[in-house]
């Protein structure tokens, strides 16, 4: 006798799209795979520079239907088409700096996650739905898929954010609400919090359709999961930003020096310090002009080049600069270390010369600023490798500052480029008392792209979750001053020798994002291993208890 067929002729007007195996609907595979292009290039279209943030919710919507009940080779093969649509154009400027091989390298390792997040949340959505239980209850299974794809979403972020060398903790789906209007939500649950939120309201109507037996009966539980993400979207808009106590205001001066301050730029030493020496003396023209003042002045990454203390000539005019200021001034520089490494520096020049104030970057760039297993890649393509020739050490020392100003000493927080991207920095800065956040960065080697609108948006994205004011200084732009609510204060034109002025406000205290956000990040993580889990002893009882597919 025959075994009874487990795939079950769809019908209705979308039979086309979807077929049923086992009761389970899914999409047939070359509707899967469009909609995972899809969803991907929607992904980025969500990120500057179009920024288009609307549509990262039915960009998320499109990635995860076309894994919704798949197989586990399925899954990872849709998961790793999504992924690439997005990382290969999001992270194209990454091209101008070495060339296509780190670009395609990089586009793999953040495709292969993306496709690992396709084949678990494939098993846990197909296990889910074989469980007594949920298979019980619809609205049950509705909410156990949705909860556990976004937490898996949510995995592979923080999972990205680590692994391999500290990760690469970019494209994050919370940071494309950096220009929307539910961005202060970030200050109470955090990125990880937000990304999971986000992905939850994204694929609670996707749940919902997936679940329903027949085509007839699925409408009604997709119009009221899509009523509830849309109930849930406008509460996290009508959510304030987190309060916390603010203790007095600073007025500063961030200088963006427009230099060739690239690795493979051709210019002169010195180039890039007088660059910003110009652009400060015009800064105080301006200001002496209209009788105004500041209390800091900031500097981009690398302004002040190599060794700046230990230049004689240099740091005089730092010194003659501060003073005329009548203000400190805070700049980037690369410093040899003991040990034949280096570090990339934040230091403060005050009238009398630099201070003892220093912090050293804590996540070099790996490929970039060191040369992880150097011997291993250099067998594989030398000359590449070769080009790194400086290995920075990651800094030790803490990541605040305290800055003596005319409006009294006050705690910077400092982020120097990918700094900014991490949580751990966010939450050591604000355990160690910053007020006011200088994200100090250079974004010479991108030229024209994304990059620095991207990075910009990760930065306005951390003010907000911080509850502090932040200043990105670039040497080329995008620089702009970002107030605690992501309200911009002030900016400049990418790629112009200018300066910018802005009163921001002292804020201490920690956010709940920063109180709670790790803990919250825990649970996520353990509703995404329960769900993924559960799902998978759902598939073992259901391949025991029927014949296989």
């Amino acid at each position: 006798m025959n075994a009874p067929s487990l795939v079950s002729p769809p019908s209705g007007a979308l039979s086309w799209a979807y077929v049923e195996v086992s009761g389970a609907r899914k999409l047939r595979w070359y509707v899967a795979v469009i909609a995972a292009v899809a969803g991907g290039l929607l992904l980025d279209t969500a990120t500057p520079g179009l920024s288009w943030w609307p549509l990262a919710f039915p960009a998320v919507a499109l990635v995860c239907a076309a894994v919704w009940h798949q197989r586990a080779r399925m899954g990872f093969a849709v998961g790793a088409l999504a992924g690439a649509a997005f990382w290969m154009p999001h992270i194209g400027w990454l091209t101008l700096y070495l060339g296509p091989i780190p670009w395609a390298a990089l586009c793999a390792l953040m495709t292969i996650w993306f496709g690992l997040f396709g084949l678990a949340a494939a098993l846990a959505t197909r296990g889910l739905r074989e469980l007594r239980l949920l298979h019980r209850h619809r609205v049950g299974l509705i909410v156990a898929q949705a909860a556990t794809v976004s937490a898996l979403w949510m995995l592979r972020e923080q999972l990205q954010g680590a692994v391999p060398y500290g990760g690469f903790a970019w494209g994050r789906i919370a940071t494309t609400q950096a220009d929307g209007p539910i961005l202060q939500a970030v200050s109470w649950i955090g990125f990880a919090g937000l990304s999971a939120m986000l992905v939850f309201v994204s694929v609670l109507p996707i749940s919902a359709a997936f679940a329903a037996r027949r085509s007839v009966s699925g409408l009604r539980p997709a119009l009221t999961s899509t009523a509830a993400s849309l109930a849930v979207l406008v509460g996290l808009a009508l959510v304030p930003a987190a309060p916390l106590e603010q203790s007095g205001t600073l007025r500063v001066a961030a200088v963006q020096g427009n230099s060739k301050s690239g690795i493979f730029d051709d210019r002169e030493a010195g180039g890039v310090i007088r660059d910003h020496f110009a652009a400060t003396d015009a800064l105080l023209d301006r200001l002496e002009e209209d009788g105004q003042t500041v209390d800091v002045i900031v500097w981009p990454e690398n302004s002040a080049e190599f060794s700046a203390p230990d230049n004689l000539l240099r740091s005089q005019r730092l010194a003659k600069l501060a003073e005329r200021a009548e203000a400190p001034i805070v700049v980037g520089s690369i410093l040899a270390n003991d040990d034949g490494t280096y570090s990339n520096s934040s230091l403060v020049w005050d009238p009398d010369g630099p201070t003892d104030a220093r912090y050293d970057k804590r996540y070099p760039v790996p490929f970039a600023e060191y040369m992880p297993n150097r011997p291993f890649f250099r067998a594989i393509v030398p000359d590449l490798v070769d080009l790194v020739q400086l290995e920075y050490a990651p800094g030790i020392r803490s990541s605040v500052l305290e800055v003596e100003t005319p409006a009294g000493a006050i705690q910077a927080g400092i982020a120097i480029c990918f700094d900014i991207i991490f949580d751990p920095q966010a939450v050591e800065m604000a355990a160690d008392g910053a007020q006011v956040i200088f994200a100090q960065t250079n974004n010479a080697d991108f030229g024209p792209t994304d990059e620095s609108a991207q990075q910009l948006d990760i930065a306005r994205t951390r003010a907000v979750e911080m509850g502090r004011a932040l200043v990105n200084d670039s040497t080329v732009g995008t620089s702009a001053v970002v107030a605690p609510d992501g309200r911009e204060l002030a900016s400049l034109t990418p790629f112009t020798r200018d300066a910018m002025v802005a009163e921001v406000p002292l804020v201490s205290g920690l956010t709940p994002a920063l109180r709670f956000g790790a803990t919250l990040a825990t649970l996520v993580t353990a509703i995404g291993v329960l769900g993924l889990g559960s799902g998978i002893i759902g598939l073992v009882s259901a391949r025991r208890g029927r014949p296989r597919e």
